[in-house]
């Protein structure tokens, strides 16, 4: 059963496979899945305050993958008859997914980190100041957010090639759907606001200090 031995997978080769590895194109039913908007405005053309934007395109897949690991962990039966799976297959996606998620952080202080220097050496004033700030955090938190997309696609692929006929086209069945209800779902991603400085001057001040 899952929750007996757990092996080691080869993380390094998923990692270097995953900064080469193409991002995956999920087909022609594909809604957009970039739901958070660089500006948001109500009917009057007010910009409004943005605190919590919703998963961007890369987030999908790791999000609907690691909501698969917990259904695995707290199910095991239901995905089991659902992928037609024995056993030994479920034990197999359990540990890669395990192994996946244990590897892969945020790296959100290393966002804040870049965020501050730029902040710090900023000649700017005000909200040009804060923009600065925000651009490096954005720049920096894209670079993550991909690498995880990236890694998170060699772990799909190496899952689906080892799944039988009919478990994979299950699979991929449900990968597919959990992507649209994700996305859908209005569930938000992690670290600070940075769709604009009203809604991050906050948390750059918080972090990095107070403006000049």
């Amino acid at each position: 059963m899952i929750y007996g031995l757990i092996h080691s997978l080869s993380l390094s080769s998923l990692l270097l496979s995953a900064l080469a590895f193409p991002q995956e194109q999920i087909g022609e039913n594909t809604i957009n899945l970039n739901l958070a908007k660089k500006t948001i405005k109500n009917q009057t053309g007010r910009e409004l305050k943005v605190l919590a934007p919703t998963l961007s395109a890369e987030e999908i897949d790791p999000a609907v993958l690691n909501k698969l690991l917990q259904a695995i962990a707290h199910n095991p039966e239901s995905v089991k008859a659902r992928f037609s799976l024995d056993d030994n297959k479920l034990q197999d996606v359990f540990v890669t997914l395990s192994n996946a998620r244990t590897f892969i952080n945020t790296n959100e202080m290393a966002n804040i980190r870049v965020m501050c220097q730029a902040w710090d050496h900023s000649t700017a004033f005000g909200e040009d100041r804060i923009n600065e700030a925000l651009n490096a955090y954005e720049k920096r938190d894209g670079f993550t957010r991909r690498f995880i997309a990236n890694f998170y696609a060699t772990v799909l692929s190496d899952i689906q090639y080892s799944l039988s006929e009919q478990s994979l086209l299950s699979f991929n069945n449900y990968m597919n759907d959990r992507r649209r209800r994700m996305a859908n779902a209005g569930a938000v991603t992690t670290g600070i606001a940075t769709q604009n400085a009203r809604s991050g001057a906050e948390a750059v001040t918080f972090h990095c200090g107070p403006a000049r």
